[in-house]
């Protein structure tokens, strides 16, 4: 794509992104580029001024153009150090907005609508370069699914044309604050694998070579980019240099990330070694194998190796978070038949995948463990058990059955055999024992686990290890807990190139008992975004609980109000996060003085933790329960046994924003002060400085230390409570 000396992308006629020729009539007069630095342009003037507030608001919505933006998110995006929402401000600079493009152009505005919440700008191909660098995408996604890779190469060409730096470049300081632009980041990224991956099955090795030689030097412990620089080495014939640049990275993954490479990339490996690359398109495609062998119901043994294969390539597509391409995959494994085992493995994944995707897969596990034990097969059939035991503990009073099947599960578990499935079952019991408060159990498990992951070279496993580790080591108060979830977050995505979003919230909760509320709901829009990008709806309660507890911290009351009543009277009205959400409303009616709903919610809410929400969920329901019954003249041995039970949960780092001043205020209420407190030895933190302020009456101190960590919402009630 020839743009001429000195010539921007903009400046030549869109091309049409099916036919790939110039067609300048049919371009919409309205075009805005965000892979780059930011330009709206109507009719070829750049319309866009230079203010960073205008400039901030355009990129927001640019870049959410599909889905529109809510009108708190606006104004994060617009005045990063403000936690209240100027509702005014940001009309006022969309009605500036509009004006600039109505004197371009009379119907520039058109897609420029406002929604229940906020605003959406509806920015479709030919009129944004993201939609049609996600247009031509798609296209080269079928063509490749075709067979046609040189028409796929062409259109990845195009789209990568398009790219023309950083997105939105310039426009925020800090970009790695903003969901969005990571997740462009990981989309143009995700291009750049594509082309490099087709113009190797084209055969087109010597063109890709140098550039893959300077990507691997700029991303050291990227394993995608590795993986296809020893395959153009390997087609070049030049097998010496790919054994070095191997073993280079091998030492640098050890030195930088502590992990070993991944099997896929041994197997690319050995294949090397053997001089048994195989030739650029010579192995069919899944759907040539899934097309041969869909009426075959005894498969034959060239078939059952083509179900091992759809198997092993729908469980590596779930590995990078693709679910939906890898639930399509294992379904269709399904339908080949074979034999029990074989439909036990498809099984198995099939409940993985549909429990990322919806927090379902019960049925799939439940047959996948039946037909592992009847072929004696403990260890898969152990790790079917603890996928079902992570499924059981997302439903409501489940949470002993989740356990139930733990147990079964290390029952099965022969330490002195380690194997792949028994590496999984053990990661998966180290999760569930970790979030269910036995951390020394999940410890052992975790451990036992990483080391069989390790011992194997397992890298999704290796990391999965280490994660839940870290909530283990989380939970016990570790300081240095943040530093590892970070290298995890970085392994991620240079191994597998996405980062669940269970590490996202995990770097939320850590940075939240750091009291560093900004940071904390960054990642947990990094969370979103992750799953609105892979559709993995497991963790969607955690997140909507988690974002009506910022908006009250935030100090918009009203808006807590309202997605705190929407939350319950939701599907996840009985999850144990509506926990959270009672707690939230039960403060703002105690707040208000609506004494009968305060004493509603608390109950509902020390009810739900006590159930199957844990310690971390118990503890705020206790103080909110604690301060209800102060108000409502409860006996005195009650209000006494209620503080008692409350201290122990507030022992080493449980102090967190989800007590906030909360805490200190019900303790001062029953008689308390600092050296109550002071006794159960919570860690020195923001939080406790701010709750031994009020256990001492210095509420100006306190206010100050909470308007300090950006909880609002906590400032105003010390302020109600010191008038």
């Amino acid at each position: 794509m020839d743009r001429g000396p000195g010539r921007l992308a903009w400046d030549r006629p869109d091309p049409n992104p099916t036919t790939g020729r110039d067609e300048p009539r049919s371009r919409p007069p309205l075009w805005c580029g965000v892979l780059g630095p930011l330009h709206v342009r109507v009719d070829g003037t750049d319309v866009l001024g230079p203010g960073p507030r205008q400039r901030a608001l355009v990129a927001a919505l640019a870049l959410r153009y599909a889905a529109g933006v809510p009108l708190s998110a606006l104004s994060a995006r617009v005045w990063s150090e403000r936690h209240d929402v100027d509702r005014g401000a940001i009309r006022v600079l969309v009605h500036r907005l509009r004006q600039r493009l109505r004197t371009a152009g009379p119907d520039a505005d058109a897609g420029l609508h406002r929604t229940a919440d906020g605003y959406r700008w509806d920015l479709g191909p030919g009129s944004s370069d993201l939609a049609d660098l996600r247009q031509l995408r798609d296209q080269a996604r079928r063509a490749e699914a075709s067979g046609d890779l040189a028409l796929a190469v062409d259109l990845l060409d195009r789209a990568s044309a398009l790219v023309r730096g950083a997105p939105c470049q310039g426009v925020w300081s800090d970009p790695d604050r903003w969901p969005e632009l990571v997740a462009v980041g990981e989309e143009v990224r995700e291009l750049r694998r594509m082309s490099f991956d087709a113009r190797l099955r084209l055969g087109d090795h010597r063109t890709v070579l140098p550039d893959l030689a300077a990507l691997a030097a700029q991303e050291p412990t990227a394993e995608w980019v590795h993986d296809l620089h020893l395959r153009a080495l390997s087609l070049a014939g030049r097998y010496d240099e790919a054994v070095t640049a191997h073993r280079a990275f091998r030492r640098r993954l050890r030195d930088d990330l502590g992990v070993e490479p991944s099997t896929a990339l041994v197997r690319t490996y050995r294949r090397i070694l053997d001089h048994d690359e195989p030739l650029p398109g010579s192995s069919p495609s899944a759907r040539e194998v899934i097309r041969a062998g869909a009426d075959d119901r005894s498969p034959t043994p060239g078939s059952r190796a083509a179900l091992r294969a759809l198997t092993e390539a729908g469980a590596y597509i779930a590995d990078r978070g693709d679910y939906r391409r890898a639930a399509h995959c294992l379904t269709a494994t399904l339908r080949l038949g074979g034999d029990p085992a074989a439909r036990a493995e498809a099984l198995l994944r099939l409940g993985e995948v549909r429990y990322h995707q919806a927090g379902a897969g019960l049925d799939e596990l439940a047959r996948a463990a039946t037909l592992f034990r009847r072929e004696n097969r403990r260890h898969q059939a152990a790790e079917a058990l603890s996928w079902q035991a992570r499924v059981l503990w997302l439903r409501p009073g489940d949470d002993d059955s989740a356990l139930r099947r733990v147990a079964e599960a290390v029952d099965l578990i022969d330490d002195r055999a380690p194997d792949p499935a028994g590496a999984a079952a053990l990661v998966n019991i180290c999760g569930i024992l970790a979030v269910s408060d036995r951390g020394r159990a999940a410890r052992r498990a975790g451990l036992l686990g990483l080391a069989w992951a390790r011992q194997m070279s397992l890298t999704p496993l290796d990391l999965r290890a280490r994660a839940n580790l870290a909530l283990v080591d989380l939970t016990a108060g570790d300081a240095d807990v943040v530093a590892e979830l970070a290298h995890l977050t970085q392994a991620y995505r240079d191994r597998l190139g996405w980062v669940p979003p269970t590490l996202w919230v995990a770097l939320a909760d850590a940075e939240d008992r750091r009291a560093r509320l900004g940071p904390a709901a960054t990642y947990r829009e990094l969370a979103v975004g992750s799953i609105r990008g892979q559709e993995a709806t497991a963790d969607v309660p955690w997140l909507v609980a988690e974002r009506v507890r910022e908006a009250f911290q935030r100090g918009r009351w009203t808006a807590a109000r309202g997605a705190g009543v929407r939350y319950l009277r939701g599907e996840h009205r009985h999850h144990r996060m509506a926990s959270e959400v009672h707690v939230v409303l039960s403060r703002l009616a105690l707040h208000q003085g609506d004494l009968p709903a305060a004493d509603r919610h608390s109950g509902a809410a020390e009810r739900l933790a006590r159930r199957d929400g844990g310690a971390t969920l118990l503890g705020p329901a206790l103080v909110q329960r604690l301060r209800v019954r102060i108000a409502l003249g409860r006996p005195r041995a009650r209000i006494t046994a209620t503080a008692e039970e409350l201290l122990d949960r507030v022992h080493g780092a449980a102090l967190t924003s989800s007590f906030g001043v909360d805490l200190p205020l019900a303790l001062r209420e029953a008689g308390l002060d600092v050296r109550a407190l002071a006794r159960h030895a919570p860690v020195e933190s923001p939080w406790r400085q701010a709750a031994e302020a009020v256990l001492a009456g210095d509420m100006a101190r306190a206010r100050r230390t909470y308007l300090a960590v950006g909880s609002r919402g906590d400032a105003r009630q010390v302020t109600a409570a010191g008038g």
